[in-house]
């Protein structure tokens, strides 16, 4: 195992506050990577080759004894019986031997768990990069496919919804923690032990021995495939889902004052249907992000289900053609004046009460929208182009 030289010099500051003595940590090749005294950092210790070559710990009385070295003590650091480094104590050696055994059954141990995190995240990343391949559609074999999936306990077979969870204000937030001249490595690291806790706290939201899948998506959402029963009648498999979204968003409310918003798609039956239940969930994510909806399942939109297909250039030109919004503006609150109307399935009684308004204020608004756009919003084929360039309004 190469030693990273951050986690070297984490296990240098680590010590050093406990046992207040200079530390260095000198690796494989006998370099130190990691002192209190910048300066040293690169250069050769031969007291440190000696430990390598003897694997036993060296005791330096004076500087002139190895090249590169100060008086003290340099001990052997092992993990699974294997020697990956040294870690020295500067200072006399009969003051600082007492010392040496603690410093390196502590070294050992920080080796040990900074080797345990990076398996881990190893095996994160090997599980990520297979759902990434799987709902990107990429892969041939599919048989080969599966197999692999059961190396991480995934049924590729089994039939699943995609939801996309997206974290509200989450880069913004960050950007204004990290984004200042004061800040090091270490808030980047802090970034990604958040993620990671975020990522446990919605696993423990799923029953055990379930057959979820949950990845990070990019730095502030995530792709759940939710594992859901086909014999489950519709409506009831997605009080369930909703069910499970709302416990979800409420812990991360509750655990990290985190707001989110979660798009769901379709139900995919085969492994090679996933993708597009992913692309709905993100459609579905992107429509309530724009109306502010904690969640949204793909199936109950209209319009909307491709309107993001569409370049903003395209929406914009409808919107001009159809509402000519600068001139709208002019309309007392014409935008939610036309919205409640459509609400209301055009009803002019339902809708001036719901407004707080008059009939014939209502009947007057109506007039002037038709006048500036040319559409009338009472007549059933003008009313599909102004809803359609009132939905591209309201995303663009």
């Amino acid at each position: 195992m190469l030693i990273p030289k951050e986690v070297a010099q984490s296990i240098v500051h680590e010590t050093e506050s406990i046992m207040n003595k200079n530390i260095n940590f000198m690796d494989e090749e006998a370099k130190i990577i990691a002192s209190l005294e910048p300066t040293r950092v690169g250069d050769f210790h031969e007291g440190a080759a000696e430990v390598l070559r003897t694997e036993q710990k060296v005791v330096i009385s004076s500087k002139e004894t190895y090249l590169g070295a100060k008086p003290g003590i340099n001990l052997p650091v092992r993990l699974h019986e294997q020697v990956v480094g040294v870690i020295g104590i500067t200072g006399d050696p009969e003051e600082v031997d007492q010392l040496g055994a603690l410093l390196q059954r502590m070294t050992e141990i920080l080796i040990k768990e900074a080797y345990l995190d990076e398996q881990v995240e190893l095996e994160n990343q090997a599980r990520e990069t297979f759902v990434t391949e799987w709902i990107n559609n990429r892969f041939d074999d599919e048989k080969l496919f599966a197999t692999r999936g059961w190396m991480f306990g995934i049924n590729i077979y089994k039939a699943r919804v995609a939801v996309l969870l997206e974290m509200s204000g989450f880069q913004d937030y960050w950007y204004k923690r990290i984004g200042t001249s004061d800040v090091d490595v270490k808030e980047e690291v802090n970034l990604q032990r958040y993620r990671r806790a975020v990522e446990r706290l919605i696993s423990r939201h799923f029953p055990e021995k379930n057959e979820h899948v949950l990845i990070p998506n990019g730095s502030s959402s995530y792709t759940l495939l939710l594992s859901v029963n086909e014999q489950t009648e519709h409506q009831q498999r997605k009080r369930l889902i909703t069910s499970r979204i709302n416990e979800i968003q409420q812990a991360l409310e509750k655990t990290y004052q985190q707001k989110s918003v979660a798009g769901i798609g379709s139900v995919c039956h085969s492994p090679k249907e996933l993708w597009k239940s992913v692309e709905e969930a993100d459609r579905a994510l992107r429509f309530g992000v724009d109306h502010q909806r904690a969640f949204y399942f793909f199936e109950d939109l209209g319009v909307e289900s491709f309107m993001y297909d569409l370049s903003e250039s395209i929406r914009e030109d409808f919107i001009e053609r159809k509402l000519q919004p600068s001139e709208l503006t002019s309309i007392p609150d014409c935008f939610h004046t036309l919205e409640t109307f459509y609400k209301n399935d055009g009803s002019i009684k339902a809708t001036a009460e719901a407004l707080h308004i008059h009939k014939n204020t209502l009947q007057y608004r109506l007039k002037k929208v038709m006048e500036v756009t040319g559409y009338d919003p009472r007549n059933i084929n003008d009313s599909t182009l102004l809803q359609i360039a009132l939905a591209f309004y309201k995303i663009t």
